[in-house]
């Protein structure tokens, strides 16, 4: 009888360990499959990983996939410099197709990444992602998640609904999938409530997650209620804590000590007031103005705040993490307790208040010759309002405003003056004269009842102008003397915006010539000249304004496109700007005498983060902004239904196109409402039905009427009529 105990079956070889390091035989395999990821079992076999390697082996991919050397989709890996491969962050999920913009710094909504629904792996907005680039049959470029690489879990504003006996949440905006909520978590809100939501339960895709209500803010069709719902998904800080507040109380209660005024320059005795709105009441600045000989004298006076807020205080320590004040419709939230903001920093009349004066020397073309920076104290001679003041100046004023500002006329005729040569040589340099399209809200009991474009007079326009000049001598302080400091910059715009203007000028009937590839202000202002005071004004103002990068707080300085300076800065807002804050007391160590090294040790690391912290913080009050005041616009709509309005249309898409109505409301005409056709958005974006040529296209006037609001969303509906208000058929 045979023995088997040496007897080997056929072609079951002992495994043994080969010679060459794992790692470098698992990379050696990837390198030579670069057109496509390796299957990992596939991977262990090529690689002949032993039975004693295999931990080694979910080591070593582990280690990979931390680094970033390879990537895994699904059951296979690839080198991810083959894999073409970004990672991104999910900014937008509709009902079969999302976008994720690319985690490069200035990445913009023009760098978005389409994402088939079907390949997101349920991924939300917020959540970081891995996404491998393809072609689609079109050749334009695709997504699809292969990992979502850090889930976020990040609160929505929603809509509350029920259907068939189940609730659901409709999220606004930038999640547009209704998501189930299972009974328990309701947290008691009613259907038909604004709510603040949550993915409680994630599943493997979109409409296998489940949400899960935080808060509820009554019924949604309520501008005032959504609003709420919106301070809550941002994060806003409502209140002020009771270590703050107790602090602010106490400053007020302290005053100004005799002995601080010793100290300061006394410009009591000269004619300084503030121009604000007529609600203002957190006044930052006062101006002063005198002609010696050929030059101008101008003060522009700056609330003293860095004197009463101290770092490492509870109440800096609010103000940083605030950054800005926050206004919406027409509410406030400061930066500042009222105390501080409204109080004893403000500069109201007669009252004796802290300043830092920036004291400017201005030749008669415009220049700023000279400038110093002083601690001082003033006593503004009177609350000047911007539209009394433009009534003195176009002649139309009555005569209590006449006499209100009696003692101030010279003053104010020649700020009129400085203010004209000021503009002429900002604009000659190049600067760009763009006004942003901003809304006025009349809201009575909760209620909007009236929506107006804000207007800018005569005055407005001087102290933005005075303001620009102080700002711009603080900027040039630092830079000459080499300080550690937080600047105001501004891009030049991105190229794919340009071509983008560019098409779009030449569907309006302008010509884009004098546009180059490296664009200059000085030729986007020109194409806004020449076509000021037609209808097509407002629309170029706009469309300009989204075509440049934002401006953002940045340690380094790399000058402001717009203005076209290469010093700039925010000095003039310390109450409700915190970068103002930060440049007050770097300047106020500067002229107290404080050698560059101690501002260094104090300031060189801290600016930086700052200056990201406060752009980021600036950009959320950006966000609240709008998003309250789409809503009151919604809910101003839903109250005039069905009322005929002449619009412009203000952007064209395949869908249908936007129309904005003189009162700064707008809302899409979707393609479905238009009169039966086929229509085609064409190269020249216009919107263009195919048998009868009808044409709709950015500029062209329309007669329309809203036929439904979502005041939850900010949204509103349009269908074009004709005089009679019958709809176009």
């Amino acid at each position: 009888m045979r023995s088997n105990q040496n007897y080997k079956q056929p072609h079951q070889r002992k495994h043994k360990n080969s010679p060459i390091p794992l790692n470098k035989r698992i990379m050696e395999v990837l390198r030579r499959n670069r057109k496509a990821p390796v299957r990992l079992k596939e991977l262990a076999v090529l690689a002949k990983v032993g039975p004693k390697e295999r931990k080694e082996f979910d080591q070593l991919i582990a280690q990979y996939k931390a680094k970033g050397v390879i990537v895994q989709e699904r059951n296979a890996v690839g080198l991810a410099e083959n894999m073409k491969t970004v990672k991104a962050k999910i900014v937008s999920v509709q009902e079969r197709f999302g976008f994720a913009r690319p985690l490069e710094e200035n990445a913009t909504k023009e760098d978005d990444i389409f994402l088939p629904g079907r390949e997101m792996l349920g991924a939300m907005p917020g959540d970081i992602v891995l996404v491998r680039l393809s072609k689609d049959n079109k050749g334009k470029t695709e997504g699809r998640v292969i990992e979502i690489l850090e889930e976020v879990q990040e609160s929505f504003s929603a809509v509350l609904f029920s259907d068939r006996g189940r609730f659901y949440v409709q999220p606004d905006k930038y999640v547009r999938i209704p998501i189930e909520v299972w009974e328990r978590d309701r947290n008691g809100a009613k259907a038909g409530d604004k709510v603040l939501a949550t993915i409680g339960k994630r599943g493997e895709g979109h409409f296998s997650h489940r949400a899960k209500i935080l808060q509820s803010f009554g019924t949604a069709d309520s501008a005032a209620n959504c609003c709420e719902a919106v301070l809550a998904n941002y994060h806003a800080r409502l209140n002020f804590d009771a270590q703050t507040q107790a602090e602010a109380e106490k400053i007020a209660a302290k005053g100004i000590h005799p002995s601080e005024l010793m100290e300061r320059l006394d410009l009591t005795g000269y004619n300084i007031f503030t121009i604000d709105g007529a609600d203002t009441k957190d006044i930052d600045d006062a101006i002063s103005l005198e002609k010696v000989g050929d030059v101008w004298e101008l003060g522009v006076h700056i609330a003293d705040v860095s004197y009463y807020v101290k770092p490492g205080t509870a109440l800096d320590n609010e103000a940083y993490a605030r950054g800005t004040s926050i206004y919406y419709a027409d509410q406030v939230l400061p930066m500042l307790p009222k105390e501080l903001s409204n109080g004893i920093c403000s500069l109201n009349p007669d009252e004796v208040r802290l300043t830092f004066s920036a004291l400017l020397t201005i030749n008669e073309e415009g220049d700023l010759i000279g400038y110093r920076f002083a601690k001082s104290y003033i006593r503004s001679r009177v609350k000047g309002v911007y539209k009394e003041i433009n009534a003195i100046l176009d002649g139309t004023a009555d005569e209590e405003i006449q006499a209100k500002y009696q003692e101030l006329l010279p003053e104010i005729y020649q700020m009129r003056e400085l203010a004209a040569v000021l503009h002429k040589r900002r604009f000659e340099r190049g600067s760009m004269n763009i006004e942003s399209s901003e809304s006025k809200f009349l809201i009575e009991n909760g209620r909007v009842v009236n929506i107006l474009p804000r207007e800018r007079g005569e005055s407005e326009r001087f102290i933005e102008e005075f303001m620009l000049m102080a700002n711009q001598a603080a900027a040039s302080v630092a830079m000459n003397e080499e300080l550690p400091f937080v600047y105001r910059v501004h891009d030049d715009p991105p190229l794919a915006k340009v071509s983008a203007l560019k098409e779009l000028l030449t569907q309006v009937g302008i010509d884009p010539s004098p546009l180059s590839d490296e664009v200059t202000a000085k030729e986007m202002s020109d194409i806004l000249e020449s076509v000021r005071g037609s209808r097509l004004e407002q629309l170029i103002n706009n469309q300009l304004l989204r075509s440049m990068a934002k401006a953002v707080y940045s340690s380094d300085n790399t000058g402001h496109f717009g203005l076209v300076l290469d010093n700039y800065a925010h000095f003039t807002s310390p109450i409700r700007r915190y970068p103002d804050l930060i440049i007050h007391r770097i300047l106020s160590a500067h002229i107290g005498g404080s050698p560059r090294k101690v501002i260094d040790k104090r300031f060189g690391n801290y600016v930086s983060s700052a200056a990201l912290h406060c752009s980021e913080c600036e950009q959320n009050a950006v966000n609240i902004e709008r998003d309250c005041e789409d809503c009151y616009k919604a809910e101003y709509m839903a109250a005039h239904l069905e009322e005929v309005f002449e619009g412009v249309i203000s952007s064209v898409q395949s869908y249908g196109f936007y129309v904005e109505l003189p009162n700064t409301v707008e809302g899409l005409v979707h393609v479905s409402e238009l009169p039966f056709g086929d229509y085609i958005l064409e190269e020249t974006m216009e919107l263009v039905e195919q048998l009868s040529n009808t044409r709709y296209k950015i500029g062209q006037k329309v007669l329309v009427k809203a036929v439904s609001v979502d005041v939850s969303a900010g949204e509103i509906d349009f269908v074009l009529v004709d005089e009679s208000g019958a709809q176009l058929e």
